[in-house]
């Protein structure tokens, strides 16, 4: 198939390029702004071009949104269990990465989800994905005597969905846009608030540079 900017796509490339592009304009227009032609301006496209993969800028954002929710299952699912201590900090930089990526559509999706109890289900399936495995990884490292909570895991867990939220604002808008600095400051505050107990040497190299 002839692609976007003269390079041969098929189907789905040509489908996740024009994601790709829409994640752009909500981010930049927000839903109610975001229109058809808008979307096909930003991917280089003709408005029949978008139509032929989506019937409504509705669906596009449905799509997009599930394409979130699927990225943050994945990249929570790819975080190794072998090493707990390891895993649980991997974990809490992939959750603020991930959400500074899509933070526009994020935001998006919570304004959506006021009105549309589907966009509200989506938002909390995202989040008590992530919820439930930092759960599953702290009550594992309790159990073992490596980490000692002020409040119940399942607290916690919500409790630092705030805290990721929050960063991820602060690195879209520009008050803090080194991504370093924020997964320092945020592991810093986990390591105190979780009394965490760390063997350097059991770390790899990326998270033993953030500590």
């Amino acid at each position: 198939m002839s692609g976007i900017g003269g390079r041969a796509l098929d189907v789905d490339d040509k489908r996740e390029i024009l994601m790709d592009a829409a994640e752009r304009v909500f981010r930049r227009l927000g839903y109610s702004r975001t229109t058809i032609a808008e979307l096909a301006r930003e991917a280089g496209v003709t408005r029949p071009t978008v139509y032929a993969y989506f019937d409504s800028k509705d669906a596009v954002f449905r799509a997009l949104a599930d394409r979130v929710r699927r990225e943050f299952l994945a990249l929570q699912e790819g975080v190794g269990v072998s090493l707990p201590v390891e895993s649980v900090l991997a974990a809490v930089v992939t959750y603020l990465d991930v959400y500074i990526h899509h933070h526009g559509v994020l935001t998006v999706l919570a304004h959506q989800a006021l009105v549309d109890p589907e966009m509200a289900r989506l938002r909390e399936e995202i989040h008590d994905q992530a919820n439930r495995r930092h759960t599953h990884f702290l009550q594992r490292l309790v159990a073992t005597g490596e980490a000692n909570l002020p409040v119940p895991p399942e607290a916690f867990s919500e409790a630092l969905t705030g805290i990721v939220m929050r960063y991820a604002e602060h690195a879209n808008d520009g008050r803090r846009a080194d991504r370093r600095e924020l997964a320092r400051d945020l592991l810093a505050l986990y390591r105190r608030i979780t009394g965490l107990r760390i063997d350097p040497s059991r770390l790899t190299s990326e998270i033993r540079d953030l500590l």
